[in-house]
């Protein structure tokens, strides 16, 4: 994946969530599903599975704010630990997107 996925995702999320509007965050979350689904690798199986969640509480008929910090939140925990100890550059930018998901949630 482009490194400029990443960095655009990564300062949105800086921004802080209502940079997004539901249809760009949904935008965001289909490439990222598109991107991932390719992956068969348990953890991002797992990443993807809260994606389709995130799409579902964003688009709801009434946004749950605090499930949606949650979600992200877990969804943060989970992408670093896809990255795992590794020191390549794929796994620093895997692992700086979420840190941004975890800081987005704080």
């Amino acid at each position: 994946m482009p490194t400029t996925k990443f960095t655009t995702t990564i300062e949105a999320l800086k921004q802080g969530a209502k940079s997004f509007t539901i249809e760009k965050a949904t935008t965001n979350i289909e490439s990222w599903e598109e991107y991932l689904s390719k992956h068969d690798h348990e953890g991002v199986k797992k990443v993807v599975q809260d994606l389709a969640k995130l799409k579902k509480l964003l688009h709801a008929s009434e946004l749950d704010g605090e499930a949606i910090k949650k979600l992200v939140l877990k969804m943060g925990k989970d992408t670093v630990a896809v990255a795992g100890d590794e020191k390549t550059a794929s796994a620093k930018h895997i692992k700086e997107l979420g840190e941004a998901l975890e800081q987005a949630a704080a």
